[in-house]
């Protein structure tokens, strides 16, 4: 019976086309989870509307909203000072609160800056909705002035989001303006 012999070169081909192999399925998993995240700026899924009642106002909510809204309120009520969803914006055509799809949490009274406990709570509460985004449908977060957005495409400096610069409409040194006494989050649908 004839002998064959294992060329080296021919492991080292096979081992090298497993990982070439590798290497696109990586880069292909990458593109698609980008396309995604494109997919979801450019066109994302319809809201279902302003349906549900707003617990906070006379307005409405979207369902995202609202179970946003009911999961941190039982994760956080009794820290809270107060939460407002719903809110007409008059002077802010293009906020999320009109559309049913935002709420306020306040860790301290409106126009204050807050200290000790109060920053705490607020601190608790933006890291619990961008620890929970996926589950929660968050779409960005603002607090302390700053504003992080759950997508890769925009700059997330030092683990918290980017500078807020008030979106022209927002005085961002004001302790309201600059989302210092309240964390403001906006949902996706």
């Amino acid at each position: 019976m004839p002998h064959t012999r294992t060329r080296p070169g021919g492991r080292i081909v096979a081992a090298l086309l497993a990982l070439a192999l590798a290497a696109v399925a990586v880069v292909a998993l990458a593109r698609f989870d980008a396309a995604d995240r494109i997919r979801e700026r450019v066109a994302p899924e319809p809201s279902p509307g302003c349906i549900a009642d707003d617990p906070t106002s006379g307005g409405c909510l979207t369902p995202a909203t609202l179970a946003l809204h009911e999961r941190a309120v039982a994760e956080f009520g009794n820290r809270l000072r107060g939460t407002t969803c719903w809110s007409a914006h008059e002077w802010n055509p293009s906020s999320d609160h009109p559309q049913g799809r935002a709420c306020d949490f306040f860790p301290t009274r409106a126009g204050t800056f807050p200290e000790g406990a109060d920053l705490e709570t607020g601190w608790a509460v933006a890291n619990w909705l961008r620890d929970n985004a996926a589950e929660l449908d968050v779409r960005y977060v603002i607090w302390q002035g700053r504003i992080w957005y759950r997508s890769a495409f925009f700059a997330d400096e030092g683990g918290w989001g980017r500078p807020y610069n008030g979106g022209g409409v927002y005085d961002p040194s004001d302790a309201t303006g600059g989302h210092f006494d309240h964390v403001h989050v906006s949902v996706r649908r």
